[in-house]
């Protein structure tokens, strides 16, 4: 009989290309995974995977047995959320993933909360953008994550994943004293800053080629002076009068800023959301989180 870890092993190895890199997420050896899969293998009587370049591949036969295993899997998280269902209280571990403006602005408060509340829950999070949330939860890295899109080219497509709209997020634009008109609050037309430098986010981002292509069709072409993941360093730099920045509403939230923050003209905003695996959404510590998230608001 195939054996359900040896059957999740193989699975890891197809997703991760290497023996040692699966040891590492299943934390074990990578001679007890290379043990484990010579059983498996011989209790299957084919081959599972072969040499592809410096990485391993499934084998025809691998990839069947996977799509088994990934039933299996998502049938025990299905049976553990039932069986937590049972209990008094909410324990165990929750395993959180957001993208860097939420991680900092939504969710510290949120897991002190719950910890509070469930003192045998414990919470970890991760630090990722929206692609590499994803990443984590078709790895099982991660129970939840919350990720973000800008316009049709950063929608988040996911076959497995189910998304939960939780809020829409402006962007705005954050200038300098010295290139704010007097008492601007009303929107600031990107036409009007084309001779404006900018301070944006890594070019590897998606609000970098998002805010990229919002300016494009506005005609205007950014020059970019510096490019920063922290926006707080970005903030920093516009303060400083080096140039103008397009910031996110959590990038702004319970942070005194100096620069003078308008509205876009047109305007652009990020939806975000909650994403995850549908079997783990009635586990007891998945739907404590979703509530503490609350309903959809805008920033």
């Amino acid at each position: 009989m195939l054996g359900v870890w040896r059957l999740q092993l193989l699975r890891e190895v197809g997703r991760r290309g290497t023996i040692r890199a699966a040891a590492a997420a299943m934390s074990i050896t990578p001679s007890a995974v290379s043990q484990q899969l010579r059983i498996l293998e011989a209790e299957a009587g084919v081959p599972l995977l072969e040499p592809h370049g410096r990485l391993v591949r499934l084998t025809e036969a691998g990839e069947m047995l996977v799509r088994h295993a990934d039933a299996i899997t998502a049938a025990i998280v299905a049976a553990e959320s039932e069986l937590a269902a049972t209990r008094a209280e909410i324990v165990g571990t929750l395993r959180v993933a957001a993208f860097p403006t939420a991680a900092r602005a939504l969710v510290p408060g949120i897991i002190g909360a719950l910890g509070r509340a469930h003192p045998r829950l414990r919470l970890t999070l991760r630090d990722l953008e929206t692609d590499e949330s994803l990443a984590a939860l078709r790895l099982d890295e991660v129970d939840l994550a919350l990720v973000d899109e800008y316009d049709e080219v950063t929608r988040v497509r996911e076959p497995g994943i189910e998304l939960i709209h939780l809020m829409e997020d402006p962007l705005y634009v954050a200038l300098p004293p010295a290139l704010a008109p007097p008492g601007a609050s009303a929107p600031m037309p990107l036409a009007s800053l084309a001779a404006v430098p900018w301070i944006m986010d890594t070019e590897t981002s998606n609000i970098y080629r998002a805010v990229l292509r919002h300016f494009r069709r506005a005609g205007l072409e950014p020059t970019v002076r510096s490019n920063c993941r922290d926006y707080g360093v970005i903030i920093a730099l516009v303060e400083a009068g080096l140039g103008a920045a397009v910031l996110p509403g959590l990038a702004l939230r319970e942070r005194d800023v100096r620069a003078t923050v308008m509205p876009l003209d047109p305007p652009l905003h990020r939806r975000v959301m909650v994403a995850l695996k549908p079997e783990r959404r009635s586990h007891p510590a998945v739907a404590a989180m979703l509530a503490a998230l609350g309903p959809p608001s805008t920033v």
